[in-house]
């Protein structure tokens, strides 16, 4: 090769370009050495004689491969973690061992455990900031295992904390348990402290006969669940402290009842009062603020919280002459509350129809317990009475289905309480010697389930359907269940009494058959009226019932002038009513089937 008259040799050429590209390779390199070391994230791309370099020796530019992250169901993986465990628990028996040879004094040992457990604890939080799940586990376990225990064996062997520190104890351990849980979003971990912290308390409770504190503290912890299910979806764990704090509960009122003393039956009261109220305080919040409708677990907790709140308070009322007014009020009041839910708050909320019902049942039963534990006497039968005026009345105005169901619900309350209904039934079929007429308790009954009929009956097409008729109908039995009683009752000694002062049974049956043949007559006359239709299925069986009362008492008591009365009357009434029950169908039945006007079919309404 010639250059300016100079034969140069190729070689040398060669030689020249291959260290002009390795000198190019080394800038480089060192280009990117000093930008790894200066911090800087990389650097721009090399040139294409430098790239061509690189390719040449890539094992200088490639980096290093990551350290590959252990298995955690690596069968060796696991026996370290259970290995690690039970030298926790090994080192908290150690402290137990030194304690009990007198070694360390007892409040040293028992703090110095405690302060063990929580530096494993402290060490499963850390797991769970790096992501270890398996150790945050282990590590969450074996302070369980440690630190529950201890505080049972505190309290109850070494005696070292009493009944308010052992308390104290648990609430802030469980505490520090679930904070763990709830900062790392460790649902095991949430497990583990209710596994845990469950039977101490119940075990707590049994040992030391102490109930209130550890009776509040389930209390607490069951809300305290119900609210990580409604956060972070942790559903399954609030059922088992749920049934703890009822069993709690329930069982404190069964040794209040046992015991029988003032004072304790008013502290149980209150354990009551705050079961019912955190736990309905927790589901109003939720499904009100926060716009939910209600799930089975708190329909569930609702029903068993009043069962062994109200229901234990009523049986408690047995064993003490005390009125329980704070049960009561707060029954009351809750009632009323719930009404009001329903009323202002739910049903503006389409879709949730759901929480309408079951705020509505939840007032009229805490309403109706409150009315039994506050009112006693003859007072409680006339208040019901009027409750079922005003439910059957609201159903007259807004046309809900659940307050017709409220107004039958008080209407057989008023009747039971008052004893309208064992009264009815007394004076209709007995034979007595003497005549008792009803109370004004049966009268205001008697009254109350009159208007709630007529009310029942102003909606001429209610909604509901066939339940709503059959609700309909429920109040018109119980009315003439009551009417006909008191009639007889006031009827009786003015038509049936002797001279000696006894009642003459054979007056007394052609009394009742007058009476029961005219409430059928009435019924089927009111049945003519679209409004009262459900009232003619009655007819039929009240004639049923008069001529099998008939069998059974007139033929057998009554002389033949009483008994040409009650025939003559009961013949009446079987040639009446049907007619008047067939008039009403016929009136009816062109306005509910198709006829023909013009030659042409008109259409069903």
């Amino acid at each position: 090769m010639r250059q300016g008259g100079v034969i140069v040799d190729d070689r040398y050429v060669r030689l020249e370009s291959a260290v002009e590209q390795l000198r190019a390779s080394v800038d480089s390199l060192q280009q990117r050495i000093v930008a790894l070391e200066a911090g800087r994230p990389g650097v721009g791309a090399p040139d294409t004689e430098a790239s061509a370099a690189a390719t040449t020796r890539p094992e200088l530019t490639r980096p290093a491969a990551p350290r590959a992250k252990r298995d955690p169901y690596d069968p060796i993986v696991v026996l370290s973690l259970i290995g690690r465990l039970f030298l926790v628990l090994a080192g908290g028996f150690f402290l137990r061992a030194m304690t009990e040879a007198e070694v360390l004094a007892a409040p040293v040992g028992i703090a110095l455990a405690f302060l063990y457990a929580l530096v494993w604890l402290f060490l499963a939080d850390r797991s769970g900031r790096l992501g270890q799940s398996s150790s945050t586990l282990f590590h969450a376990l074996g302070a369980a295992m440690v630190a529950f225990p201890l505080l049972l064996e505190a309290t109850t062997r070494f005696q070292v904390i009493g009944v308010a520190g052992s308390t104290l104890g648990l609430f802030l351990l469980t505490a520090a348990f679930l904070f763990v849980a709830v900062r790392r979003r460790l649902h095991a971990v949430a497990w583990i402290t209710i596994v845990a912290a469950l039977p101490t308390a119940l075990v707590l409770l049994l040992k030391t006969s102490v109930a209130a504190p550890f009776t509040l503290y389930l209390i607490a912890l069951g809300v305290a669940t119900m609210w990580l299910a409604y956060a972070y979806g942790w559903t399954a764990i609030r059922w088992p402290v749920a049934l703890a704090a009822d069993l709690a509960v329930a069982g404190a009122t069964l040794r209040a009842f046992m015991q029988g003393q003032p004072d304790a039956v008013r502290l149980v009261m209150l354990l009551q009062v705050i079961l019912v109220g955190a736990y309905l305080g927790s589901i109003a919040v939720r499904t009100l603020l926060r716009d939910r409708n209600v799930t089975l677990f708190e329909v569930t907790q609702t029903v068993l919280a009043l069962a062994i709140g109200f229901g234990g308070a009523i049986v408690l009322t047995r064993t003490t002459t005390a009125l329980p007014v704070v049960m009561g009020l707060a029954s009351i009041a809750f009632g009323a509350a719930c009404y009001g839910l329903a009323f202002r708050f739910v049903g503006r909320h389409e879709g949730h129809e759901r929480n309408v019902q079951f705020y509505a049942a939840l007032a009229l039963v805490l309403l109706l317990a409150g009315l039994v534990l506050e009112l006693q006497g003859p007072w409680l039968g006339p208040v019901s009475a009027a409750f079922a005026v005003l439910a059957v009345a609201g159903w007259k105005r807004y046309g809900k289905l659940y307050l017709l169901l409220h107004g039958v619900a008080y209407v057989l309350a008023a009747g039971i309480t008052s004893r309208a209904f064992g009264y009815g039934a007394w004076a209709l079929f007995a034979s007595p010697e003497r005549w008792v007429v009803p109370t004004a308790a049966m009268e205001a009954a008697a009254v109350a389930t009159a208007l709630a009929s007529w009310l029942a009956a102003q909606r001429p097409h209610p909604e509901g359907g066939v339940p709503a008729g059959a609700m309909r109908v429920v109040i018109v039995v119980a009315l003439v269940w009551l009417a006909t009683g008191c009639v007889t009752g006031f009827l009786a000694p003015l038509l049936a009494r002797s001279a000696d002062g006894s009642v003459d049974l054979g007056v007394l049956a052609t009394v009742r058959t007058s009476v029961l043949a005219a409430a059928t007559l009435l019924v089927a006359g009111l049945a003519c009226r679209d409004r009262f239709r459900e009232w003619a299925w009655l007819v039929y069986p009240l004639l049923v019932l008069v001529g099998l009362k008939m069998v059974a008492q007139d033929f057998k008591y009554s002389r033949p002038a009483t008994l040409f009365i009650a025939l003559a009357v009961y013949g009446i009434a079987l040639i009446v009513a049907p007619r008047l029950r067939r008039a009403r169908v016929r009136t009816n039945t062109p306005a509910t089937w198709p006829h023909r006007t013009g030659g042409t079919h008109a259409s069903r309404p």
